[in-house]
């Protein structure tokens, strides 16, 4: 990769930035997509149902393994540890257990599409070596499929929430807005690491690392007000936690979302995917050269 880009002519710094910005136009990358929404519907499909074809239970695994990661970090951190939630609802362990389901089921966006653009190209050869194949689709598929899958995480809370009596509170048709801010967050993601992972076969083992300590660094098995009050800000400004926050106030506790920090978050991951798409783009004519 580097003898390719050596033997390029240098670009200005200007040239870069005006292409850089002409890339990463809103309205460019809408219309790309657009032109190519029947491929991208098509992996997205693929990527959703790929992911338990073969298997015994098939999508059943999609509820079966949150349940048992649900069930192991309710008993060490809402038993053991005796931490819980009173976020407007009645505390206890139900309600730290529902809690806890809606942030796995953003997180598990994020991490799986961080871990799948990591090694996306080098498991797409054969589509990197075809030239007018728009290689940028794989990892936004790979986002959307799992913004998909945790549909039906978070619909488990819902479930839940009639079989104990609570019922599903009104604010609950406004928890689709916190999936424009998820899916952004997690395209960008992929868009920006799919071009490491070409260059960097180790960019795969540093994210799962790196994933690990996002994971307790966001306040998904505890909450917020358990964070010494001089470190919260740091947290609060994790896009990640205004996501789940989000999700939590409008399915289990019935409050309005916050609409400026939804609003400061969706505008924040609409930047982050948008310069990834543009640094994609830039870099993708080489990966054929380096795979």
């Amino acid at each position: 990769m580097r003898k390719t880009i050596a033997a390029q002519p240098p670009a200005s710094l200007a040239s870069t930035l005006r292409q850089t910005l002409a890339l990463a136009s809103p309205a460019g990358v809408f219309r790309h997509f657009l032109r190519h929404r029947e491929i991208l519907r098509e992996f997205t499909r693929l990527e959703f149902t790929g992911r338990f074809q073969g298997t015994q239970l098939g999508m059943l695994w999609s509820l079966i393994t949150p349940l048992i990661t649900l069930g192991v970090y309710t008993f060490v951190f809402s038993v053991v540890f005796k931490t819980s939630w009173s976020g407007g609802g009645k505390g206890g362990v139900t309600e730290f257990a529902l809690a806890l389901l809606a942030g796995l089921a953003c997180f598990e966006v994020v991490a799986g599409s961080a871990a799948r653009g990591a090694t996306l190209m080098a498991e797409n050869v054969n589509f990197v070596k075809k030239v007018v194949f728009p290689l940028e689709v794989l990892p936004v598929s790979v986002a959307l499929a799992l913004c998909a899958q945790s549909l039906l995480t978070l619909g488990l809370v819902c479930v839940a929430r009639l079989v104990t009596g609570d019922g599903i509170p009104e604010t609950a048709v406004l928890a689709p807005l916190g999936y424009v801010p998820l899916a952004l967050l997690a395209s960008g993601l992929g868009l920006w690491l799919a071009p490491i992972g070409v260059a960097a076969k180790d960019v795969g083992h540093m994210v799962t690392a790196f994933m690990q300590l996002y994971f307790f660094l966001t306040p998904i098995v505890y909450p917020l007000e358990a964070v010494p009050e001089r470190y919260r800000f740091l947290l609060a400004a994790n896009p990640l936690h205004v996501v789940i926050e989000h999700f939590r106030r409008t399915l289990l506790w019935g409050q309005a979302p916050d609409w400026t920090a939804l609003g400061l978050t969706s505008l924040v991951a609409l930047i982050f995917a948008l310069l990834g798409f543009a640094w994609f783009m830039q870099l993708k004519k080489v990966f054929a050269d380096v795979l």
